[in-house]
């Protein structure tokens, strides 16, 4: 249907006295955000979507996500950079006229009218024919299974049954590109889960380019083609999920992406003989071949680092010397696992276990007071600047 693409696209709302006067009391904490012009909100988004393409802004809240959502669907301007769909230069066309639909957290349906006459007023607005907006809204309702409920009102249906109407009101334009503003964060987790499911199918079923905030990161995992991770109104990293997850660009993308949060600990990147090594508590981790690969290929030198490993990848080990030993806090029994909460190197160590994988003596060791070992592979350790949090391997 259609490619997006955003070229340096900004946002700088102007000054105002209050802002200033923030500015002069906490210069440090707001200078990545104030300048003369004004508060930066988004700052160069570069970034291109390919026809059909399902992209997942995702961040934590104030990151610029959705004021970037905002100004692809025109309700907010835009400060600088080009915004292009289907190739038109797109910055100051009316939204009416953009060929863009979106869905709001809050649904924003009339409530007065059916479920039937909310989706057939944006088509009556554009002065469809009688038989086109009835064979179009039919057709929307039975992607979405909303048939049953075309003669409610709103107030008659649940929470995940009056999404899908927005929905359904958005898609019976067949716009070019769909806008989805965290659609699913007033639902439940059950409902989440699947109207998640009901999203994923609808994506399969129609023709439509797909732009989709959120700062759930397991919505951003099981939806999106590609991913693209913001903070402070910067991107930090643009990946598919499975690059995000095991190659994080930094710090940051390390720790938002995953649950529950990778681990993090001060070590030591050492050489000997040409090989890479993290020191850890004594212990040395010989890094895989693709980590040596990429850290000789940039030069990395012998250095303090932060090491990330993620709480799966950590596995129990009775070996004295070879492990890194902790007090386990917590044991959470999450049925087919066990969560550890460790005391290990001066801070809190989160360990996945599987539950069919415990042998009754390591099981001895998942009492809460128990001393316990851990180790993991160099082919899951992540090497991090101490200084700038950048991956040292890319």
């Amino acid at each position: 249907m259609a490619e997006v693409v955003l070229k340096n696209i900004k946002k700088v709302y102007p000054n105002t006295e209050k802002s200033k006067k923030k500015k002069g009391n906490d210069e440090k904490k707001q200078k990545h955000k104030i300048t003369e012009e004004g508060e930066l909100a988004v700052k160069n988004i570069n970034l291109e979507i390919a026809d059909k393409e399902f992209i997942v802004l995702v961040g934590p809240s104030g990151c610029g996500k959705s004021t970037t959502l905002r100004m692809v669907a025109g309700l907010e301007e835009i400060s600088g950079g080009e915004l292009m769909i289907d190739g038109k230069k797109m910055n100051d066309v009316p939204p009416k006229d953009r060929d863009i639909a979106m869905v709001f957290q809050s649904y924003a349906l009339y409530p007065h009218m059916t479920v039937r006459e909310n989706m057939e007023f944006p088509l009556k607005l554009r002065k469809y024919s009688k038989e086109e907006i009835r064979k179009r809204v039919d057709q929307a309702a039975q992607i979405l299974g909303i048939e049953e409920y075309l003669n409610r009102k709103p107030k008659a249906l649940s929470g995940g049954q009056r999404q899908r109407v927005a929905i359904g009101r958005a898609i019976v334009r067949e716009p070019k590109v769909l806008l989805m503003d965290e659609p699913l964060s007033n639902l439940d987790a059950k409902l989440r889960n699947q109207m998640r499911a009901e999203i994923i199918k609808l994506r399969q079923r129609i023709n439509t380019t797909f732009l989709y905030v959120t700062h759930d990161q397991t919505e951003a995992m099981t939806l999106g083609d590609r991913i693209v991770i913001m903070k402070d109104g910067i991107i930090q990293q643009i990946g598919t999920p499975q690059e995000v997850f095991e190659h994080p660009a930094n710090l940051f993308v390390a720790g938002f992406i995953g649950m529950p949060q990778m681990n993090f600990y001060h070590a030591e990147l050492i050489k000997e003989n040409g090989t890479y090594m993290a020191a850890l508590e004594g212990v040395r981790i010989s890094l895989s071949e693709e980590k040596q690969k990429n850290l000789a290929e940039h030069g990395i030198s012998p250095c303090d680092i932060t090491l990330g490993v993620r709480p799966e990848h950590i596995t129990l080990s009775d070996d004295k010397e070879k492990s890194i030993h902790g007090i386990v806090d917590v044991s959470e029994m999450m049925g087919s696992a066990v969560h550890l909460h460790v005391n290990a190197c001066g801070r809190d160590t989160i360990i996945i276990v599987q539950t069919m994988d415990l042998s009754d003596e390591k099981r001895k060791m998942t009492v809460s007071g128990s001393t316990i070992g851990f180790t993991f592979s160099g082919s899951v350790a992540h090497i991090f600047d101490k200084e700038t949090g950048k991956n040292l391997e890319f």
